[in-house]
């Protein structure tokens, strides 16, 4: 297949020969629901890579590659963007070549200067300056034209040759400026592939991810591999800067002699003092991103643990905890945008000061100065400018890299797992990879001769379908599917998920029960036919029925031929173990088979006995098997329609294979996020100016930018008619410089010489002339300072109210949200998007404002002097509103593109934090590595894609913009005689050329804007208002009533509750069980009104809960659920956020279950610090921490959700003595899989495919052998011999 190429024909092999390395060609992903959709650009673009490597050189120098993509754009603006309709990236700029070659370079740079002094940095120069092979060259051709127009020469020829040649130094300085800003681009896309390919390599190596390393990683990819990128695109910049320097230096010589010198000392201070500032911001970048990191960290701790924190109505604590974290990130963002418009001052004002310093120097030792000379010195002065402007900025960027740098090289630096070494180990599995890997060994040999299965205590489940969880990467086998299926229990629960195995499952397995996540865990391991299983407590998230059949069924028979290590604290299966080990305190205490420790009498024994003594023995029914109860003779038990708790109903069934599949379903759980379509609307910028302050600060601040613009405009037509007033002493005068930044040019006045002491025509003195010059300069300076002080502010306060409404959004929103929400989507937009108006939109919007007002002002001072202009002012403007209409719709929804393409990659790199043990448990990192690979290419080529868009337009706006300036030029040579050379000077210094350009950009980033302003307005909250208001006091006593509650978790789904009615009684303790899905866990979310009840009412001591408020009816009921919940923060803060008791109540509340003694071990008592999920306690302090927290409530219901499934007998048997003495005046509801944790109780209720199927007390549940609940037990009872 031949290449084409942008006009169609074919591309010969050899047509782009350069020293880059740059993309390969691509094609669109077509939509094939439209056929007739660019069928021109099929042939065009035909491997779907980036075509910027395989075009010819004039399609590559002037970016008509990239105008397929513009036009497509722009033909389809109606539609959302997606990723299939952007080019595909090629292996070039992938993640992972650059990847693999960043961290051979790391590798070098440890070796070489070991990991103390080892430098991303230098990794960062040594690349881009092997890149960067390319630097800006302009040329300017003012200088002759305003020489020859301050001439007597009448040679018209020369003129228009001047003119033309103006033309083509134009159309150079437009290309190469163009050309080497997208090669600064593609190689800061490079270095960022590289810069989160390594990261994340990384992070499949580490031991552990706690808290602050978890969101440390989020920000690497969410935040600083956008600042590597700018940083990399800049420095290609830094070449220009010699070049510029050596010019100016030569030319200014030449025109004056070693007093140039005093220009350049004038530069080099303005320089250091530009350098203090960018260490000063580089200082304040490292501090904010500090409190940005904590930032992000609790935002993942909330996001993860809101359903608990909706339950205990703690919201508003934890949104004033981001927000105080927030308001400390904000007070370093601010410092650093004044610094920020500070260093913007310095630049414009940097060339009229060393103009001003050299002049009046080179004068008062009695030097003649010209007219013609001091325009050259002047134009020189400008020329320099760019040392001021692009060399702090790109210093800037690269210091705001360089802390992104310094977080990368300690991450890199950070432990991993080490895999054994031993004479039997011939794999690259081990034990200690699954299970001692992510701690540290200090001593002793850990080997296996053998694949190890890992299944964890706490299942980790990924977004995607049911199979794809269980095959996780392997290759399908039907037979080993089904088997896996049917071992773990799992046919029923495919039988009731809409999709059967194809339902898409939650994050974190959101739509699935405790019981469902743990058996998909399991089905996982017993897929993948390993020779060692590592079971972590498996079975105490599953009820006695489904535990009892997964033991028998999969462990004991499946798994008959493997070598399987179970950890558990369910007793009555230890008697079935080839052997038992009995550990206590980190040691082996016991070990043997379960006959010989009973009888040894000894810890394993006394286990047995707590156990015992909290069982009761079943009655069994005459016919019926262990665990089983009766079938009843209205339904037979087999025949039971069981609910899952997601609600989803039961659609027809269809089996391949013997294995269920399911006719379409309802739709996806997890929506894909969508681009905006079309314009950004006015809500949008309404809202930013409202947070800013209001239309009244809106105004203030641009009427500042106005009054700035009118003291530069007036500036430099005062240096016009004062030269102007010198006379034409020289026919050769030197002429102003036009810059490509857009700048109006400063002079000095000159000095006392008498050359230049002439008053003027209209009888103004020098004197005059000088005073007012130096009294605009001053102008200039305050109003810039105070223009940059009031933008920074008005822009910074506009960020951070709408980051504080947003957040009150998000947490007031509904469970259903969050589930159906990834947790790196809600990350993305308080990270990257909120990076986003915090340093970029400020920087856009104020150069956007800057060129506006000037704009405005200089065409209109310019249509003063020549009103001819305006013969050319008026087709420019309609070319560029024509311009401006096709290249915004690319720009803007390649900026929505690169924004939603974000989301992916950050919740995959979550979701790899979190399942870190799993992954590298089944050797998964390669194809993990690969999908990140994958959302980091995407996410690195539309930053690309963005950046050449702007480029795009802003080369074809240079080039109309030579176009207007060659026509002013030609109008000036023809009316030669008619216009000043000071005022002709003045007009081609004010054409500029950026304000369409600017307008793109800002346009593009407050998309940023338009998605936190979405949250803000369409996220639908949970119920806030209050129909009724209770006492204080209220609930009094307890009682709690259901009354045919009916409850779906979604309005199109089935019920999950149906016509739930019971009454409990004031201080009564009830048990709640049921078989896992039984909707045990919906009884709790309607008692929480997490979800709202389709019929019935719910009442507590006589009061409909409907009609409360949330935070009333969640302030007064307690619950501690199976996976204990703790922050980030002390013991005090854990158990107290609110701050409203004092240390001895707190005291009492931990002597009471038992943690007293722990906490006063640590030296900073209350104060001692709980990492992340409390990783510093161990599972059943965790729980018992979580009780201290209910204790201090006093709350007159405690609901218990699995709350002791997770710990051990004897805790158990210490935490049900604490409830029974802490409670005993309290409404107690415990759900538990455990029955031994319900058999005290009053009564209990026990639940089957969302009904009551029948409440009584133990004794007389058990009486009945037909009953469910003694089945129940019999399945739990083991037949202990005594000692």
């Amino acid at each position: 297949m031949k290449e084409s190429n942008e006009n169609g024909g074919e591309l010969p092999a050899n047509a782009l020969d350069r020293k880059v390395s740059l993309t390969g060609y691509t094609n669109v992903v077509l939509d094939h629901s439209k056929p007739d959709r660019l069928d021109e650009d099929r042939d065009k673009l035909r491997d779907g890579k980036l075509p910027i490597n395989k075009v010819g050189f004039f399609s590559y120098v002037f970016l008509t590659w990239f105008s397929p993509l513009i036009w497509r754009m722009y033909r389809n603006r109606h539609e959302p963007v997606a990723e299939k309709d952007i080019w595909q990236c090629s292996s070039a700029d992938g993640v992972m070549k650059n990847a693999e070659r960043m961290e051979r370079l790391w590798t070098e740079e440890v070796e070489r200067s070991g990991e103390k002094k080892a430098s991303v940095g230098e990794i960062h120069s040594d690349e881009n300056a092997g890149n960067s092979c390319a630097a800006e060259h302009q040329c300017t051709f003012h200088f002759p034209v305003i020489t020859y127009l301050e001439s007597v020469s009448t040679d018209l020829t020369y003129g228009i040759g001047l003119t033309v040649a103006m033309f083509g130094c134009e159309i150079i300085r437009a290309l190469s400026f163009s050309n080497v800003f997208v090669f600064g681009a593609q190689t800061g896309a490079r270095f960022r592939s590289g810069y989160m390919g390594i990261m994340y390599k990384k992070l499949l190596k580490l031991r552990t991810v706690k808290g602050k390393t978890s969101s440390e990683i989020i920000n690497v990819f969410s935040v600083d591999s956008y600042r590597v990128y700018i940083a990399s695109s800049v420095c290609v910049f830094l070449l220009s800067v010699p070049i510029y320097a050596l010019i100016g230096t030569v030319y200014c010589y030449y025109l004056i002699g070693y007093w140039c010198f005093v220009s350049i000392g004038t530069f080099a201070v303005c320089y250091l003092g530009q350098m203090v500032l960018t260490r000063l911001m580089e200082t304040l970048r490292r501090s904010s991103s500090q409190f940005t990191d904590t930032r992000v960290r609790r935002m993942g701790e909330i996001l993860n643990s809101i359903k608990f924190i909706k339950m205990y109505a703690w919201e508003k604590p934890f949104n004033d905890a981001i927000q105080e974290v927030r308001s400390c990130e904000q007070t370093y963002v601010l410092y650093s945008a004044l610094v920020s418009a500070i260093t913007g001052s310095i630049i414009p004002v940097t060339p009229t000061i060393a103009s001003v310093v050299t002049i009046t120097v080179y004068t008062a030792v009695g030097n003649d100065l010209s007219a013609s000379t001091a325009f050259a010195v002047i134009g020189t002065m400008n020329f320099l400018r760019i040392i001021v402007a692009l060399l702090p900025f790109s210093l800037r960027a690269y210091g705001e890299a360089k802390v992104s740098f310094n977080r990368l090289e300690k991450l890199l630096l950070m432990d991993e797992y080490s895999t054994p070494s031993s004479d039997t180990y011939d794999k690259t599995n081990s034990l200690e990879m699954k299970a001692a890997s992510f701690m540290l060994q200090t001593k002793g040999h850990l080997a296996v001769d053998g694949n190890v299965a890992y299944v964890a205590q706490q299942a980790w489940i990924f977004n995607a379908s049911l199979k794809e969880n269980i095959l996780f990467g392997r290759e399908f086998d039907e037979q080993k599917y089904r088997k896996a299926i049917q071992c773990c229990g799992l046919e029923p629960d495919l039988e009731l998920l809409k999709d059967g195995d194809e339902t898409e499952i939650g994050e974190r397995g959101a739509n699935l029960s405790g019981g469902q996540k743990q058996r998909v865990n399991l089905a996982r391991a017993v897929y993948s036919d390993s020779d060692i299983y590592f079971l972590d407590d498996p079975l105490s998230a599953l009820d006695v029925r489904v535990g009892k059949l997964i033991f028998h069924e999969c462990i004991k028979s499946q798994l008959a031929r493997k070598t399987v290590i179970l950890v558990t604290h369910q007793l009555q299966y230890l008697k079935d173990c080839d052997e038992v080990v009995v550990m206590e305190g980190g040691d082996i205490a016991e070990k043997g088979q379960h006959i010989e420790l009973i009888n040894n009498g000894g810890l394993y024994t006394d286990m047995f006995r707590i156990f015992d003594s909290t069982s009761m023995s079943p009655r069994k029914a005459i016919g019926l098997g262990d665990g089983e109860p009766a079938p009843s003779k209205k339904e037979p038990l087999k025949e039971r329609s069981v609910k899952t708790e997601n609600g989803t109903a039961a659609p027809p069934l269809s089996k391949s294979n013997g294995i269920l599949k399911k006719k379409k379903g309802k739709g996806k759980l997890v929506l894909a996020e969508e681009a905006g379509i079309g314009e950004i609307g006015f809500s949008t910028y309404h809202s930013y100016i409202k947070a800013a302050g209001g239309w009244l600060t809106t105004v203030a601040v641009i009427l500042m930018y106005f009054i700035t613009s009118g003291s530069l405009t007036f500036t430099d037509w005062w240096l016009s008619e004062w030269i102007d007033s010198l006379g034409k002493q020289e026919a050769n005068s030197s002429t102003l410089q036009n810059e490509s930044i857009p700048n109006t040019t400063y002079a000095a006045p000159s000095d006392v010489n008498n050359t230049l002491t002439i008053a003027a025509e209209g009888g103004i003195s020098y004197d005059t002339y000088f005073i007012v010059y130096i009294s605009s300069l001053a102008m200039i300076l305050v109003t810039l300072l105070v223009n940059g002080f009031s933008h920074a502010k008005a822009s910074i306060n506009a960020v951070n109210r709408l980051h504080n409404l947003c957040l009150d959004r998000v947490m007031k929103a509904p469970m259903s949200f969050f589930d159906s929400t990834p947790t790196g989507r809600i990350l993305n937009r308080f990270s990257k998007d909120l990076d986003e108006g915090d340093v970029f939109l400020p920087q856009v919007t104020n150069s956007l404002l800057r060129i506006l007002s000037l704009t405005l002002v200089s065409i209109a001072l310019s249509a003063y002097i020549t009103p001819w202009i305006l013969i050319g002012v008026v087709p420019v403007v309609i070319v560029f509103y024509i311009m401006k209409q096709i290249s915004t719709v690319t720009i803007r929804q390649l900026k929505r593109l690169e924004n939603i393409t974000r989301s992916p990659l950050i919740s995959h790199v979550n979701t790899t934090s979190q399942g870190l043990t799993t992954i590298v448990g089944y050797e998964q990192q390669e194809r993990f590595y690969e999908r990140c690979s994958n959302f980091g290419d995407v996410a690195s080529l539309t930053v690309f894609l963005f950046d050449v868009s702007m480029r795009w337009i802003g080369l074809r706006l240079d080039l109309v913009a030579g176009i207007m300036t060659v026509s002013c030029s030609l109008i000036f040579v023809l009316t030669k005689g008619l216009i000043s050379p000071a005022a002709a000077g003045l007009v081609l210094g004010l054409c500029g050329r950026f304000l369409v350009r600017l307008m793109n950009e800002a346009e593009a980033r407050f998309t940023s804007i338009e998605r936190l302003q979405e949250y803000k307005t369409n996220l639908i909250s949970e119920p806030q208002d209050e129909k009724k208001v209770v006492p204080p006091t209220w609930p009094e006593n307890g009682g709690l009533t259901f009354q045919g509650v009916v409850m779906r978790y979604r309005p199109e789904m089935d019920p999950v509750l149906r016509k739930v009615s019971f009454n409990i009684h004031p201080r009564e303790k009830i048990g709640v069980v049921g078989r896992t899905g039984a909707g045990k866990s919906s009884l709790a979310a309607c008692l929480f009104r997490l979800v709202e009840i389709s019929e019935g009412a719910i009442t507590i001591d006589g009061e409909d809960i409907s009609l409360l408020s949330l935070k009333t009816l969640r302030s007064k009921v307690s619950t501690i659920t199976q996976d204990p919940v703790l922050f980030s923060g002390s013991v005090r803060y854990n158990i107290d956020p609110f701050s409203q008791f004092n240390d001895d109540i707190i005291w009492e509340a931990l002597q009471k279950v038992h943690m007293k003694e722990k906490i006063e071990q640590f030296d900073d008592s209350l104060e001692v610090v709980v990492d992340e999920n409390g990783e510093n306690f161990s599972v059943g302090e965790r729980q018992l921490l979580c009780l201290a927290r209910a204790v201090i409530r006093k709350s007159k219901i405690l609901l218990l959700d699995e709350a002791t499934a997770n710990i051990d007998t004897s805790t158990d048997a210490m935490i049900q003595q604490t409830i029974r003495n802490c409670f005993a005046k309290c409404t107690v509801i415990t759900i538990a899989h455990r029955l031994n944790t319900v058999l005290h109780s009053d009564r209990i209720i026990v639940l089957d495919a969302g009904q009551v199927m029948e409440i009584g007390t133990p004794q007389d549940l058990l009486s009945n052998p037909h009953s469910f609940f003694n089945g129940m037990i019999a399945a739990q009872t083991v037949k202990t011999p005594s000692p």
